[in-house]
């Protein structure tokens, strides 16, 4: 099974460098991108489409022309806690040392969810669907579960992945067979859509 994993388009909340709220939604340029990755993706066949529940992922959908799509809370972002809506700049400054390693897991400060225990909703999610018999799935979801999936696949943790960029709308493939699961592609976009700055952001 090939999985094709999308990032939500840029919201208003991303241009900002703010922990997003769940209601913030996509601006002009988040939507251009959707359009954009939309239509390399219309050329393609999906058994199936899966969608975070989270507002920003619809509307990436929507505007791709894609209005069929099941939501799954195993594909949610990372749960942010008490740093939600806070400038990112605030923490980065005031705690720098959690900030550029909290993906190794150890302890869940602030109330942000474990990055091992997002690995483990996004591994259980790709269980759920990979006895069902589909040749290729497409997957709208967020920043962290396309990192935690690359986590997966690679067996890349801690410091590294926080450095992952992985633009808005970007596309990124792995295959799925069994238990296992390696990397195809990585954070592609149309030639048009490529940032002229990283956002390391969670969103």
């Amino acid at each position: 099974m090939l999985v094709y994993m999308v990032r939500h388009g840029e919201t208003y909340n991303n241009a900002s460098a703010v922990f997003p709220l769940d209601d913030t939604e996509l601006n002009e340029n988040g939507l251009e991108q959707a359009r954009e990755t939309g239509k390399y993706l219309e050329q393609l066949y999906f058994d199936a489409v899966y969608s975070s529940p989270v507002l920003r992922v619809k509307q990436t959908l929507e505007n791709m022309g894609i209005d069929r799509y099941i939501t799954d809370n195993r594909l949610r972002d990372i749960g942010t806690g008490k740093l939600t809506g806070m400038k990112i700049t605030e923490i980065e400054s005031k705690d720098p040392a959690w900030y550029s390693t909290f993906q190794d897991g150890v302890e869940n400060r602030y109330g942000v969810e474990k990055f091992s225990d997002l690995k483990k909703r996004v591994k259980e999610f790709i269980g759920s669907i990979s006895g069902n018999g589909f040749k290729k799935v497409l997957i709208a979801t967020h920043l962290e579960p396309i990192r935690g999936m690359y986590s997966l696949s690679t067996g890349v943790e801690g410091l590294p992945l926080t450095s992952l960029e992985i633009s808005n709308c970007s596309i990124s493939i792995f295959s799925v067979e069994g238990f296992d699961i390696e990397l195809k592609g990585f954070n592609w976009l149309p030639l048009n859509n490529y940032p002229d700055r990283k956002n390391k952001s969670f969103n």
